[in-house]
């Protein structure tokens, strides 16, 4: 009878440990701060942007402001997970591959009015640093419903794939690719 009583008490204060553990709040990795020193580098240097758009078989190339890439950057990816109103909404999943020395942090949310879906960081196991960031975001517009698919490759390059919806229907493809070099 002790036996089955300690084993209860065990079992419930490691209950209690875990309701514990689930409420204090969540540490997830600064991606807001990362994108900023990322987008400081690029404004220090004398680099140019440049823009590539691809659309049903059509393609173009200009050279975008630094100024206008900031703000356009930080909206599609620029998530501040630290803040205290996403903290509970997004669900964090840490992966470590030892034999391609890679980690990946993974976030999700199930919440339908928050436009960014996912976020996946892909980080060097060895250095640290981030390699890139893939993020799945939804956003209406009007009538339409716009799906973007966004990869962020660090010190390199930021592509958007954005999928034109309405009533179900693909109406379009736009690909864009933000280009830079940074010496590596």
């Amino acid at each position: 009878m002790k036996l089955i009583r300690r084993f209860i008490y065990v079992l419930l204060s490691l209950f209690f440990i875990a309701c514990n553990q689930s409420s204090e709040e969540k540490n997830h990795f600064p991606i807001h701060a990362f994108l900023d020193e990322e987008l400081a580098q690029i404004d220090s240097l004398p680099i140019a942007i440049i823009l590539t758009r691809e659309t049903i078989g059509k393609t173009d190339t200009v050279v975008v402001d630094k100024k206008e890439f900031r703000p356009l950057a930080m909206e599609l990816i620029g998530i501040d997970l630290q803040e205290k109103k996403y903290q509970k909404k997004y669900q964090e999943l840490v992966l470590e591959d030892v034999q391609l020395g890679n980690i990946s942090i993974s976030y999700t949310t199930e919440e339908p009015d928050l436009p960014i879906r996912k976020i996946e960081l892909n980080i060097d196991a060895g250095t640290n640093k981030i390699k890139s960031i893939f993020a799945e975001r939804q956003d209406k517009e009007g009538e339409q419903l716009l799906i973007r698919k966004i990869l962020w490759t660090t010190a390199t390059e930021l592509m958007v794939n954005t999928s034109f919806y309405k009533e179900g229907q693909l109406l379009n493809n736009l690909t864009e690719r933000y280009n830079w070099a940074i010496g590596n």
